[in-house]
């Protein structure tokens, strides 16, 4: 950012003097008014190159596209049918107008027959997977993370075959705040493209069909509910805790997200967090110190207690522990779940830091030093109380006991390679 204009007016400032004559106070205000006009004439070019750069873009791509929807096919050939999922609020508000400028003309390009479901409350996705037209070959969802984990959801609810993967290939248009899932698998890109090539080349990739599979995260309660999957993390304890709670610190501004993490150590120090935990400990990870993690968590009476865990092996083991924080990923390199337990206790100091680390972070990017982690491929948390939350791909969800277990290769995902 430019800094010219208000360096300028300081050092006029300090030079200023009340008494001077009405010349010098006109020769003041013409001197900052010109200061201002360059500035203005310097955003103006900025925004003009950047516009200009996403057109050029968007032109390469949808050349692409057009090559591909030129290709011959045999006259009996099925055209390609897309349904199209939109969340309109995603993204602030902006998803309209990145879908009809990025991606909707790559689709028309290509000769791909579309239809686009503008989704208008939460949950209507998971309904609408019920009553999708057998011809659909393809389903993309154009949003956040949370779009994406409601038609997972619903999809894999309809065919409900934990042996068999998805029927249905799903494309991802990341056009929310929130894009867990994209990051993730292409956290390069992610950071360092404009947002057009971003959108522009996720359609195009689903053109081209270019896809891989992926695993899947089955969660189910451990009494009653209703069974979601989600595709990036689960989150609970006082770092999720305080994220979700960011804007309750709105008068300190910019610095709201470093305050949040001080406000605990200096009203509620230390935080209670606790829970107990199952998992099958056959591909137990080694700690930070190189220990079993078996070895570093409190053991209890919990040892013989049974929680009715799906298909429960001899090898399955309970424990209780505290920790400020439990985050459970998928591991797609390794095909298991990846638990990171923070620790009981933290110096203040220790805290605060990793809180701040956290704030520019992604969620694959944890500091594993300060973690201690294990590779289940099922895993049960039930938190102490009940007034706590998830956070389930972006999503909040009340804290009840619940099983998690990990779904290989389950499926087909087009994105970029």
């Amino acid at each position: 950012m430019n800094f010219a204009p208000a360096l300028f007016v300081w050092q006029r400032l300090g030079t200023f003097q009340l008494g001077a004559g009405e010349s010098t106070l006109k020769q003041f205000l013409a001197q900052i008014e010109s200061v201002n006009i360059e500035e203005s004439r310097y955003f103006i070019c900025l925004k003009l190159n950047r516009f200009h750069r996403a057109n050029i873009v968007r032109r390469r791509l949808c050349a692409e596209a057009a090559e591909y929807g030129r290709q011959t096919t045999a006259s009996t050939a099925k055209q390609r049918r897309v349904v199209v999922f939109f969340n309109p609020k995603a993204g602030s508000g902006r998803t309209r107008k990145a879908l009809k400028d990025d991606a909707v003309p790559i689709f028309n390009l290509a000769g791909i027959d579309v239809v686009y479901v503008e989704l208008d409350y939460v949950g209507q996705a998971k309904t609408l997977m019920n009553y999708l037209d057998e011809t659909t070959d393809t389903i993309v969802v154009a949003g956040g993370s949370g779009t994406i984990m409601e038609v997972v959801t619903g999809l894999l609810t309809k065919y409900n075959e934990e042996s068999k993967s998805c029927p249905l290939p799903v494309g991802i248009i990341p056009l929310g705040d929130e894009n867990s899932l994209f990051e993730k698998l292409l956290p390069d890109r992610c950071k360092n493209m404009p947002r057009a090539r971003i959108i522009g080349e996720a359609a195009l990739a689903i053109v081209k069909k270019e896809s891989r599979m992926i695993d899947v995260m089955k969660i189910s309660p451990q009494k009653s509910g209703k069974t979601i999957y989600a595709l990036s993390y689960v989150k609970w304890g006082i770092f999720r805790d305080i994220a979700s709670d960011y804007d309750r610190y709105w008068l300190a501004g910019p610095l709201k997200k470093r305050l949040a993490y001080i406000a605990p150590v200096l009203f509620n120090w230390p935080p209670k967090y606790s829970s107990e935990i199952a998992y099958n400990v056959c591909n137990t990870a080694m700690t930070n110190s190189g220990q079993n993690l078996s070895t570093s968590v409190e053991k209890s009476a919990l040892q013989n207690m049974t929680y009715n865990l799906p298909h429960k092996e001899e090898n399955d083991k309970t424990e209780s522990l505290e920790s400020f924080e439990v985050d459970i990923d998928a591991n797609r390199t390794k095909h298991n779940l990846a638990v990171s337990i923070w620790p009981e206790a933290m110096d203040k100091k220790d805290f605060i830091l990793a809180g701040w680390r956290q704030i520019k972070q992604k969620h694959s990017e944890q500091p594993s030093e300060e973690l201690k982690t294990l590779t289940p491929s099922r895993f049960f948390l039930r938190p102490s109380r009940n007034d706590m939350w998830y956070t389930i791909d972006g999503e909040d969800y009340e804290a009840y006991p619940i099983f998690i277990k990990l779904l290989p290769h389950h499926i087909q995902l087009y994105y970029p390679r």
